[in-house]
């Protein structure tokens, strides 16, 4: 099941491109969904209890849908695995990106803070 979840979020990043990758993460930042019709995010606070789609007090829920892969497919993250996976993402993106290195930190300190995130 983890790596359906990386892969999922991995189809996420590919559908929106390199070029949207700063955007996302200041959406993360700011606690605000994001996405296209056929790939998107959005926190726990998006729902109301009475709402369908309602999934807790915390939390991070991807939607990628058809045609991007076979079944719509939904995961939802608590906030300390969705940082794992963000941190990785971004050591990924800065590989091929050095040069956002000092946007993507802040940025992704900025989303540590907003979740409570607690590194060992």
């Amino acid at each position: 099941m983890e790596d359906n979840k990386r892969q999922l979020i991995n189809t996420f990043y590919q559908h929106m491109g390199t070029g949207k990758f700063i955007r996302i993460l200041q959406s993360y930042a700011d606690g605000k969904g994001y996405g296209t019709e056929y790939a998107r995010f959005v926190f726990a606070d998006f729902y109301e209890k009475w709402e369908d789609d309602y999934f807790g007090e915390e939390g991070i829920a991807y939607y990628i849908d058809s045609p991007l892969v076979k079944e719509d497919e939904e995961i939802i993250l608590d906030y300390p695995t969705f940082f794992q996976y963000l941190r990785d993402d971004c050591e990924t993106y800065l590989k091929a990106n050095p040069q956002d290195e000092t946007e993507v930190r802040t940025v992704l300190e900025t989303i540590k803070q907003r979740f409570n995130i607690i590194e060992p």
